[in-house]
């Protein structure tokens, strides 16, 4: 009986180390890039993160969710009010905190023009992104925003995206 137990441990323990190993090649480098351009004469911001290739090749984030907030300031350029920067920035930071925690999703682009900021995540599964952000949302009043996903398991929107500013992933 002893005989049977310890292979078995042994595959189990060879295992978990396979899988924790598979686990590390997922990091997260947090290293964010910033583009200012103008389009119809109004200033476009989009910040991103440009290292993402690991990411990209697990083929585990086979969607992405656009998180599109129309400001509920106008203002003549089409950017955020400063208050209303800080908070979008502190709901950024709770979907964030809610999302990235063990890579589960990933925010990859965030683009601002004309009113509206859209932040594109990749996520490993929708339904388990909207009953995160539900969780995070729930400390804030209702947002002005909407939520679109699509199947992308090229990344072709971030790669476009890169691609329109010269960059690409790494």
């Amino acid at each position: 009986m002893i005989k049977k137990v310890i292979p078995l441990l042994l595959v189990l323990n060879f295992a978990s180390l396979f899988s924790q190993s598979k686990e590390n090649k997922l990091k997260l480098n947090d290293t964010w890039f910033t583009v200012e351009t103008d389009k119809n004469q109004k200033p476009v911001i989009v910040r991103g993160r440009q290292h993402l290739k690991n990411l990209i090749e697990s083929k585990q984030y086979t969607d992405y969710v656009e998180f599109i907030w129309t400001f509920e300031a106008l203002t003549e350029n089409g950017i955020p009010t400063p208050e209303e920067n800080i908070f979008m920035q502190k709901v950024e930071d709770a979907l964030i905190e809610n999302l990235e925690i063990d890579l589960q999703s990933v925010l990859t682009i965030v683009y601002t023009h004309d009113g509206v900021r859209t932040s594109v995540f990749y996520t490993k599964s929708v339904p388990e992104f909207l009953k995160r952000i539900n969780k995070a949302l729930s400390q804030f009043k209702k947002l002005p925003i909407e939520i679109m996903n699509e199947k992308d398991v090229d990344w072709d929107l971030y790669r476009g995206i890169l691609k329109n500013y010269k960059l690409v992933p790494k």
